[in-house]
């Protein structure tokens, strides 16, 4: 009989918190609205006479992502000030749990290291707007790890 998926084991997407960690500090990313975090594979193309299909091989990885968040948190900007006035590499990491109670797959938590922004919203104004001021920034990354991950569910 195939196996059914039953919707109370789908993850909610707003079901879980973040956490952010510089130079030691742990901050609660509250004002975090959307993170994604993905590894995308390096591959050489591997080709040969007599095949006529080009085959790939997994020569390495790279981390990439992309944030928004509420404005009003400083951080970002901070790490901006620090960066232009002293040369100091803006980096951070990403403590992002997912966790929905009322789903069997239980709770998973990857910690995204080394973290370091494409850049960071300095100023901004929208006197046309009836929206909240918000800030994006997509990311690179060179390292992670699951701290907890998602329970296989068998039925």
């Amino acid at each position: 009989m195939p196996r059914v998926i039953m919707a109370s084991d789908t993850i909610s997407a707003k079901e879980g918190m973040a956490y952010m960690t510089i130079d030691g500090t742990v901050h609660e990313f509250a004002e975090l609205i959307k993170f994604n975090a993905r590894l995308d594979y390096i591959k050489a193309d591997v080709k040969g006479v007599g095949k006529r299909m080009k085959g790939v091989k997994v020569v390495g990885a790279e981390g990439t992502g992309d944030m928004e968040f509420y404005y009003h948190r400083p951080e970002m900007r901070q790490l901006a000030l620090e960066y232009v006035k002293s040369g100091k590499q803006p980096i951070l990491d990403v403590q992002v749990v997912n966790a929905d109670m009322t789903s069997r797959a239980g709770k998973q938590t990857v910690l995204i290291k080394n973290l370091v922004p494409d850049g960071a919203l300095l100023a901004s104004l929208d006197g046309d707007s009836d929206d909240v001021l918000k800030d994006e920034t997509d990311f690179d990354f060179e390292d992670f790890d699951f701290l907890d991950q998602f329970n296989t569910i068998n039925d």
